[in-house]
């Protein structure tokens, strides 16, 4: 018997109508994921602790199951799914190439994702899932924008020998780059910045197990989101430092963009927009004798913005729906 190759392996997902309940008819869409995934369900042990007149353990017991895990990505124009799933709402307007607006809301129901062996034919299905954040991580020095998914869920269905969808919808594959950026702070264009990460997080409580429930999570409710993240610029100036030591009010907008041969220019982009956003003060450090940069952790919030929303996604791709 051969040994399951990472190579081979594939991830499919879809949406749930219930929690934690697999459609009847799943209709999955394949997700292209980098090394270091680990979606998993991981089940505790547990014993009694009681005293049997010797100093041997008594046999153990399967206790609570803890279904969660990080799933890498290189950030391409056909998440609009997953980005649903991450903010709440989603309007969509025009008739192809269709714009996709996000904004925080309650979130949808659920997902389920299933990881599939498929070169030794073995398929571990998860439902209720939730995202409970998802990372962007943005670089001046190139390559595929890196992203992330962390996800929390209720249960994993036994071991399967087929797939809930043998036939899951393939999108196209051509993550967005780096160099296909543009980048504006305060409402105009910047050009010293070298490195931007974000962090959209749910704060989904995942202590919520109910009697009955055979140890798996009754439902995930989500919390307050938190944005957050950190800008690195070349210190050329105290501008920026100086709005994060008076605490004054910006915005951030990438603005990601086909127009280079790898997809129909204008047709697909993502822009991630933060209409209200205060740096932290951090005070650059001397670190070396080469250039200097200034990096600001930031926190989103929302305010009195026109978005009412602490972060909005823009995304243009052919999808007519999500």
């Amino acid at each position: 018997m051969s040994t399951a190759k990472g190579a081979k392996a594939q991830i499919i997902y879809g949406e749930e109508q219930t929690f934690n309940q697999l459609p009847a008819s799943p209709a999955g869409t394949l997700l292209p994921f980098r090394p270091g995934e680990s979606l998993a369900r991981h089940t505790g042990l547990g014993q009694t602790g009681v005293i049997r007149a010797n100093r041997n353990p008594e046999r153990p017991f399967q206790d609570t199951r803890e279904v969660s895990g990080p799933i890498p990505l290189a950030l391409n124009p056909y998440m609009g799914l997953l980005f649903k799933h991450l903010l709440g709402a989603v309007t969509t307007t025009g008739s192809g190439p269709y714009t996709h607006v996000f904004k925080v809301a309650d979130l949808p129901t659920s997902l389920w994702f299933e990881k599939g062996f498929t070169d030794i034919g073995q398929y571990l299905l998860f439902t209720g899932v939730r995202v409970g954040s998802m990372s962007f991580s943005f670089s001046g020095k190139g390559g595929v924008v890196e992203s992330g998914l962390a996800l929390m869920g209720a249960d994993q269905a036994d071991p399967a020998t087929a797939s809930v969808d043998p036939a899951p919808t393939v999108e196209d594959d051509r993550p967005f780059r780096n160099f296909q950026a543009a980048i504006e702070e305060g409402g105009a264009a910047i050009a010293t910045v070298t490195e931007v990460s974000l962090q959209v997080d749910n704060n989904l409580d995942g202590d919520v197990y109910t009697i009955g429930s055979g140890g798996s999570r009754h439902e995930i409710p989500e919390g307050v989101i938190a944005v957050t993240g950190e800008l690195t610029a070349l210190f050329d100036s105290v501008t920026l430092y100086n709005k994060a030591r008076n605490g004054t009010e910006s915005s951030l907008k990438i603005t990601l963009s086909r127009g280079d041969g790898l997809g129909a220019a204008g047709n697909e982009s993502l822009e991630i927009y933060i209409p209200e956003l205060v740096f932290e003060e951090n005070t650059p450090a001397v670190d070396g004798p080469r250039g200097l940069r200034v990096k600001l952790p930031f926190r989103a919030y929302y305010e009195d913005s026109a978005e009412a929303s602490a972060v909005q996604f823009t995304l243009k791709n052919p999808v007519p729906t999500y």
